[in-house]
């Protein structure tokens, strides 16, 4: 491991112990206040609960009919079946593995290239996915302070880089050739990483380094070609936004749900649903920064300043960003790793460290896959 890694590790690491150390301080200070979110949650609604854990359920199933849409711009059919088993799976991988956003993606691209993309339209589908879906729940938080009639300047800046990331992905895919020499510089280290790995490497020096660059050079051209050549007309794209829209909303309505089977009743008026869904917005957006796997405790932390900062007392707050990530996020967990076990029968496994590249996958059989609903 090089000192980027190591140092890369070492932090990550302190910052997980500050986070403890706070949360444990947290709790020591605010003992009282604990005791009665623990008692909030015992005696919690179940009606309401049971709402809020068919919503994030529902969430996800929209989630997958957008990476569904999404691929089929480029003529590779996932069934929507398919595509929720596979998101479940994909969630659980992502929030308990190790490397697990990596080894997550990798898992999609797997799961497109079945169902007939190739590495461009593998890549394709994988970076729209990732900019829709944040984009649009940065403008939800933005109508969230507007409609509250609150400062929105704490999403100003998530905002620019919305815009920032969808006028780039729409550039890109009008220029995909600016995606030549990264393509490249991905598969060259791929095939080195392939070799160390599977120990192939071999002694001819020279002519076999020559023979990678060549295969790279090939795999990069391809793929730019095939990245390039995906065309999602407006209605493809409608329905992709419209679906995104009505994933996160199925979250949203979580949240509503965890606060009022917390006692602290629904929104009775406009500003009031707006400032629920800047709390919701912002706190996910809080948990989509890559400190600690899943946000544990960055959204919840989020949640309950927001809560509290609107009224609500902060043992409702506690316990309602409680029952809202034991809704959203950590029920996905286990469904997910039943859908992991039930593709893994059909001979569906994670992708290892030596997998095949997203960039040259889909080329061949040998060539010389925080932000999303539920995380």
């Amino acid at each position: 491991m090089d000192g980027p890694q190591r140092s890369g590790r070492w932090l990550r690491a302190a910052v997980v112990v500050l986070a403890l150390a706070g949360l444990a301080v947290f709790v020591v200070a605010e003992w009282d206040q604990v005791v009665d979110a623990a008692e909030l949650l015992t005696h919690a609604d179940w009606t309401w609960i049971a709402i809020g854990s068919v919503t994030s359920i529902v969430s996800i199933v929209l989630f997958a009919g957008v990476r569904s849409v999404l691929l089929g711009a480029g003529g590779a059919h996932l069934p929507l079946g398919r595509a929720t088993t596979a998101s479940f799976a994909s969630g659980a991988i992502a929030a308990t593995l190790p490397a697990g956003g990596a080894l997550a993606t990798g898992y999609m691209v797997q799961r497109y290239r079945e169902a007939g993309a190739d590495g461009g339209l593998a890549g394709w589908t994988t970076i729209a996915t990732g900019v829709v879906a944040p984009a649009v729940l940065v403008f939800m938080t933005l109508a969230g302070y507007a409609v509250a009639g609150e400062d929105p300047s704490r999403a100003l800046l998530p905002g620019a880089v919305a815009l920032v990331l969808l006028g780039a992905f729409f550039a890109i895919t009008r220029n995909p050739w600016v995606l030549r020499r990264p393509a490249e510089w991905c598969v060259r280290a791929w095939l080195a990483l392939r070799r160390l790995v599977t120990a192939r490497a071999t002694t001819s020096g020279g002519d076999a380094h020559e023979d990678a660059g060549g295969a790279a050079a090939d795999l990069a051209d391809r793929f730019v070609d095939s990245f390039g050549a995906v065309r999602a007309g407006p209605g493809r794209w409608t329905a992709a936004w419209v679906l995104q829209v009505l994933s996160w909303i199925g979250e949203f309505v979580a949240l509503v749900a965890a606060v009022a089977a917390m006692g602290g009743g629904t929104p009775t008026d406009l500003s009031a649903w707006g400032s629920i869904l800047a709390i919701y917005g912002t706190s996910q957006l809080a948990g989509a920064i890559p400190i600690i796997p899943g946000g544990a405790g960055q959204v919840e932390a989020a949640l309950v300043v927001g809560l509290t900062a609107t009224g609500t007392d902060a043992s409702t707050a506690l316990a309602a960003s409680v029952a809202f990530r034991l809704m959203s996020h950590w029920l996905v967990v286990p469904i997910g790793w039943v859908c992991v076990a039930l593709l893994r029968r059909k001979g569906i496994d994670i992708p290892r460290d030596d997998a095949d590249s997203p960039v040259a996958g889909g080329y061949g059989p040998d060539p010389v896959e925080r932000l999303e609903p539920g995380g």
